[in-house]
């Protein structure tokens, strides 16, 4: 379980969170909503401390984590696995070396079991027989799915997903989002998926949380999103149309 309390992060003279109250809670997948610039995507970096926090705390596991240092916080991070809005897939690499990077990295895994298990996650997948291509060789579609074996293959507790559908034609975008549920029901990992396409919030989420100007607007299941009468709800609902 994460824990965030009072969190508020600003960009100059533009904050972004303020005074920011949230818990992800174990084993679930939670959908953060909001417009462009509500500091979703700067939540989960904060979370993974990409970035330094101005003022709050973050537990994880009831581990404060809100003044660790760089090395303690790689302890944290091995056990997340991200997503990036990009893929951000090492280009001079190839599809084994990009998913097994982590594992060479940060383990003592022999290189047959290294292998063992990038191919178990490139199957997860559905990219086996994908390892000797580069990133350049692949559709967008096919470099997220990548990046998920990525994100996956140190088995973390968690995982975050960056706008995941952002830029991939429906029919993909749809087959991410299987993919994002087969996730969490296959490992039982906690997962927070930033996003503000609401297709994709409506197949994957358990819990919703919609900022609006750094600050928590609403809190609770889909149905109970898709039911709410609370204006900006409303509004985001309708694509910002008149409601």
């Amino acid at each position: 379980m994460i824990e965030i309390f009072e969190l508020s992060k600003d960009f100059g003279d533009k904050t972004v969170l303020k005074r920011l109250d949230v818990v992800f809670e174990n084993g679930k997948t939670t959908v953060v909503l909001g417009r462009s610039g509500t500091g979703k995507s700067v939540l989960l970096k904060l979370i993974l401390r990409l970035m330094p926090l101005d003022s709050g705390r973050i537990l994880v596991d009831g581990i404060d984590t809100t003044d660790f240092s760089e090395s303690q916080m790689m302890d944290i991070r091995r056990r997340m696995g991200m997503l990036f809005q990009g893929s951000a897939l090492f280009d001079s690499m190839t599809v084994f070396e990009n998913v097994a990077y982590s594992l060479r990295e940060h383990t003592k895994m022999s290189e047959m079991d290294i292998r063992l298990r990038v191919e178990e996650k490139l199957s997860f997948v559905e990219m086996s027989g994908t390892e000797a291509l580069l990133p350049s060789e692949l559709s967008g579609g096919m470099q997220k799915r990548i990046a998920l074996a990525r994100a996956m293959v140190t088995e973390p507790d968690y995982i975050f997903f960056d706008e995941p559908t952002t830029g991939l034609d429906p029919i993909t975008a749809q087959t991410i989002n299987e993919l994002i549920k087969r996730v969490q029901e296959h490992t039982g990992s906690t997962v927070i998926v930033v996003t503000h396409d609401l297709e994709s919030a409506s197949f994957v989420a358990q819990k919703i949380v919609l900022l609006k100007e750094g600050e928590i607007y609403f809190e609770g299941t889909w149905d109970e999103f898709e039911q709410s009468q609370l204006e900006f709800v409303r509004t985001f609902r309708s694509g910002g149309k008149a409601v």
